[in-house]
Parts: C-alpha cells; sequence; structure tokens
C-alpha cells in the first residue's frame, strides 16, 4: 500500500469516481422468435437473458450462473432472471427508461403524422416499419426486427439465410434509428425526452449527492445511445444499434490543473475498451458536464 501510494503521488493524478452505464447481455426479444424452435432455445421467455455466456468487464456468465442465487422457477424448472433495482424504480430513467410520458414528442407525432399523444414510442415504430423499413430485408417481416437481432448471436437457433442477412447489417441501422429516437438523441434529440432516459447518470461529479466512488449501471440500448449524446460520443457506435454488454465508462480524475473527464467506449462483449479521447481540447469537469 506504502509503493502504491508513493507511484500515486508522483504521478499526481487521482481516480476520483468511475461511473459504468452497460447495456444487458445477451437476451431473448422482447416479443416474437424468429424460429420454431427458438421459444424452446430461449426457455427463460421473451425479454430474459439466454445462456449465451456474456463478458462484462472481464467476468465471464451466462444467464444460468448469474442466476444461480436468485432462483425464480418456472414449470420447467429453470431460473429465471427478477428484477434488480439498486434504487427505487420510480427515481431514475436508467433503470426502466420513461417513454410513456405523453409530452416530448411534439416532432415526432409530426414526422409521422400520428393521430395521438399516448404510447407514441409503439406508433412510431409501425410508421417506420410502413415507411422506412430497408429494401434488404423485404422478405422479412418488420415485427420480428427485434427477434432477429436478439436471436442472431445464438448458435443453438438456425435462423433462414434471409433473417441472417437482414439481422447482421440493414437491420441493426433501423433499430439504431429507432432507439436513437426513444432516446431523443443524433437525429432525433429532443432535449427533454434525452434528460428522461438518460437519469441520475448525468451527474458524473466525484462523490455526487453522497452517492459511491463506483457505480455501475444495468441499462438497455436507449439509456447508452441518450447519454453518448449527451457526452458527444454517439459516432462511437457507427450508426448501428448498440450491441449487448455495449458500454460507456467515466472516470472522473484530478491532476494539477483540477478535475477532468475521461471517457471510454465498449461495443460489445468481444470489444476493447476506446479512449474516445473526448477531451482533445478541454476535457475539465465543467466542460464535459
Amino acid at each position: 500500500l506504502l509503493i502504491l501510494g508513493f507511484v500515486g503521488s508522483l504521478a499526481l493524478d487521482e481516480l476520483l469516481s468511475v461511473n459504468v452505464v452497460i447495456r444487458h447481455a445477451d437476451r431473448s426479444a422482447t416479443s416474437g422468435w424468429a424460429t420454431a424452435e427458438s421459444p424452446s432455445v430461449l426457455f427463460r421467455g421473451s425479454g430474459e437473458l439466454t445462456d449465451v455466456s456474456t463478458v462484462d468487464f472481464g467476468i465471464s456468465f451466462p444467464a444460468a450462473s448469474f442466476t444461480n442465487a436468485l432462483f425464480k422457477e418456472t414449470p420447467k424448472d429453470h431460473a429465471v432472471v427478477p428484477p434488480i433495482y439498486t434504487v427505487d424504480v420510480d427515481s431514475d430513467g436508467l433503470l426502466v427508461p420513461l417513454l410513456t410520458c405523453t409530452d416530448g414528442w411534439e416532432e415526432t407525432i409530426a414526422r409521422f403524422n400520428l393521430t395521438s399523444n399516448v404510447n407514441v414510442k409503439d406508433a412510431s415504430l409501425r410508421a417506420m416499419m410502413m415507411t422506412a423499413w430497408p429494401a434488404a430485408c423485404a422478405t422479412v417481416n418488420p415485427a420480428l426486427v427485434d427477434a432477429i437481432i436478439a436471436e442472431l448471436p445464438n448458435k443453438l437457433i438456425n435462423m433462414p439465410a434471409n433473417y441472417k442477412a437482414c439481422a447482421e447489417g440493414a437491420a441493426k441501422e433501423f433499430m439504431y434509428k429507432y432507439i436513437e429516437l426513444l432516446a431523443g438523441a443524433g437525429a432525433s434529440f429532443n432535449d427533454l425526452r434525452i434528460k428522461r432516459v438518460a437519469g441520475a447518470a448525468t451527474c458524473t461529479g466525484a462523490a455526487c449527492n453522497g452517492q459511491p466512488k463506483f457505480r455501475v449501471y444495468y441499462t438497455h440500448d436507449v439509456n447508452v445511445l441518450a447519454l453518448s449524446h449527451i457526452f458527444g460520443v454517439l459516432d462511437q457506435f457507427n450508426g448501428i444499434t448498440p450491441a449487448f454488454s455495449s458500454a460507456l465508462v467515466f472516470e472522473v480524475r484530478r491532476n494539477d490543473n483540477g478535475t477532468y473527464v475521461k471517457i471510454f467506449t465498449k461495443n460489445g462483449h468481444k470489444a476493447d475498451f476506446v479512449d474516445t479521447n473526448n477531451c482533445a481540447t478541454n476535457c475539465s469537469l465543467s466542460a464535459v458536464s
């Protein structure tokens, strides 16, 4: 410890806090199946984690291991991942994105000529499927877009070739545009929606409101895109919806010049962490936040 302290004093660069926003691991679609065998392979049901091993920050675990101490039995004696909340679910949009509000959708309603401000998130997806479904996916039912993307990595599911081709390219670009819209980010920027989705993670300072110095948010692709827009690193995903286990890491550090922030991205569990060089000109805490 003395040696570490001596090295740290020489470096004059102190790590104050780390905030991690990571998309959940491999899961099935929230609705629909790509093939007839999909329900058997993804036996936990719609929207649940799969048994595909994932690596989150160096820890490899499939859902079967993760649920070992968190049992919720099904009729087939399979474990189901229960929701885990570290703070009240209603207090932070990072846990459950606030996408059912009726305000903050004005430009979306006008864009798709919607007749109501109720359930705009679903109505806009239906409108996009009718007006912007990619030609490369013409032989695929648009209603299966979430299913084919979610099931693509699973080697136990043999999807038709046209499903695979769609899921590997055009479908991910389509979903990126939709998730971007929900997040109020990028080309669909909306100040109100993006603040709702970003939640408490926009407080990246050291000891923010007495919170621990290391915080991890297990969230969704919509949250990852919202925060990427806010902190100017949206281009890191190249117009493709973030892969499972994609992450943003915010290091708040302090040196002789003051407090500053470094932002790293990780697009999927197989990717390396990438320094976004977000602060090539000014990475002070006040400039970034």
